[in-house]
């Protein structure tokens, strides 16, 4: 007998400001996940595609209208999983490059879950992203 194998999308930026830092946002601890450090970006919602959800998540999550390019970075699954009903679902994260304007000015939203941010030089984010993200995709961030 088959089964199925269900997933959530996260579509995540990987954005940097004109020095080559990366925004981080502080999660706090949440259901079974312990507080992280992640990339802004969120999961998509019926009949957007991923770029459009890329845009409406920055624009929700730190304020940012977003129209420039986004470089597709990677498909990865994550190392958390999230609550969906009665079961726990992994997380398929798809994070896109983009080149934050040097006159942006970050602002949470302040009914989101994260209440602080962080530039970060790649090598750091990297780091501070190994909780929620694989090995291989923290390395492809040092690099940048």
């Amino acid at each position: 007998m088959a089964t199925e194998q269900l997933f959530q999308i996260g579509i995540k930026a990987v954005a940097q400001n004109e020095k080559g830092e990366i925004l981080l946002l502080a999660v706090p601890a949440w259901d079974d996940n312990p507080a992280h450090w992640d990339l802004p970006g969120g999961r998509m919602e019926p009949g957007e595609d991923f770029v459009q959800t890329l845009r409406r998540e920055l624009q929700e999550e730190i304020g940012i209208a977003y129209d420039g390019p986004a470089e597709h970075m990677a498909t990865v699954l994550s190392n958390i999983t999230i609550p969906v009903g009665d079961a726990r679902v992994p997380l398929i994260l798809m994070p896109y490059r983009v080149q934050l304007p040097a006159d942006s000015v970050i602002t949470l939203d302040p009914n989101g879950p994260e209440q602080e941010f962080a530039w970060c030089t790649p090598e750091v984010a990297a780091e501070r992203l190994l909780r929620k993200y694989p090995q291989e995709f923290c390395n492809a961030i040092k690099e940048l």
